[in-house]
């Protein structure tokens, strides 16, 4: 039993937190105040700083904005992920260099490989 307590504390924890959550939420249902969406038509226009639409808002969006995100998303973790290398640089010795060296090179050598595919497939340029 003294192997599984720590899970038991950790099991009782998130059960804990799960039915805090629900119960949070069933109190907002109850508690907060009802609107009938049929008598507020402007709750459904589109909000353009004040400014009323003209024409359809629904438009067909770039392709590119999705692009720009992804790869900021793909470089924001690998940098994330090199933080730790470099904050533990300062403690290579002859045990580890072959870890400290060789390992995070080979990553960077994959990060820059999917850097050269974007500029090959054109994705930084704007069109």
């Amino acid at each position: 039993m003294n192997d599984m307590g720590g899970y038991l504390i950790i099991g009782i924890t998130w059960f804990i937190g799960l039915i805090s959550v629900f119960l949070m939420l069933w109190a907002v249902n109850k508690i907060a105040p009802r609107r009938d969406k049929k008598n507020e038509p402007a709750r459904n226009d589109t909000y353009e700083c004040g400014e009323k639409t003209i024409g359809d808002s629904y438009g067909p969006i770039n392709v590119q904005y999705y692009y720009v995100v992804l790869l900021f998303a793909v470089f924001d973790v690998a940098v994330v992920m090199m933080l730790p290398w470099a904050f533990s640089f300062s403690q290579i010795n002859r045990n580890n260099v072959i870890y400290m060296t060789i390992f995070p090179l080979v990553y960077l050598l994959i990060l820059l490989s999917g850097v050269f595919y974007a500029f090959k497939k054109k994705y930084f340029e704007w069109r």
